[in-house]
């Protein structure tokens, strides 16, 4: 299957409960500030609506997110385009020096919460040294598929991105911490 191999090797780096949960609230941070930021640049009009680079990006996105699991794609829709919609109102009335404030201090924020959770939690440095595309692209469905995981939701593709983590060597269990 090929989202349990492409989340096992998302999972190889976050397997700590308390660096996950620091990373379901970092990714929305550093994708929403992005989609603030990406709003601001209106590419084409299409039947009388402005079409911006975020709205591109969003698009290019999900389609990426449906070709790997259809349920993740549906609640990653739910929610990242309800910071899209956000962003795009909000970029409609802010200058763009608050704009880019607000995207310098979230992605600040996210980038350093989810380093704090790698460096201190997992003791390991964040995925993106070694695959850019998944820390930037996949890393907000992942984030969804993980919040699934933690609620009990979907404990066959768990097991078989905990099977993947095995078979690469690379499994920790850390099912007995409990957030601290």
């Amino acid at each position: 299957m090929r989202f349990a191999k492409e989340m096992a090797f998302y999972s190889a780096y976050h397997q700590e409960k308390r660096n996950v949960w620091i990373h379901v609230l970092g990714v929305p941070t550093i994708s929403f500030t992005l989609f603030l930021v990406l709003s601001r640049f209106h590419l084409f009009t299409l039947a009388s609506i402005d079409v911006s680079a975020s709205a591109i990006f969003v698009v290019g996105i999900l389609a990426y997110y449906f070709s790997l699991d259809f349920l993740f794609a549906l609640t990653s829709s739910v929610l990242f385009g309800a910071l899209f919609v956000l962003a795009e109102y909000l970029t409609r009335s802010m200058t763009p020096e608050m704009a880019w404030s607000l995207f310098g201090a979230g992605q600040i924020l996210g980038w350093g919460a989810q380093f704090y959770g790698h460096f201190i939690f997992e003791k390991s440095r964040p995925a993106l040294f070694d695959n850019l595309f998944q820390a930037l692209v996949s890393a907000p469905l992942f984030v969804v598929a993980d919040v699934y995981f933690e609620l009990g939701y979907r404990k066959d593709l768990k097991d078989a991105i905990e099977q993947e983590l095995k078979n690469r060597g690379v499994w920790k269990d850390f099912s007995k911490l409990q957030s601290a």
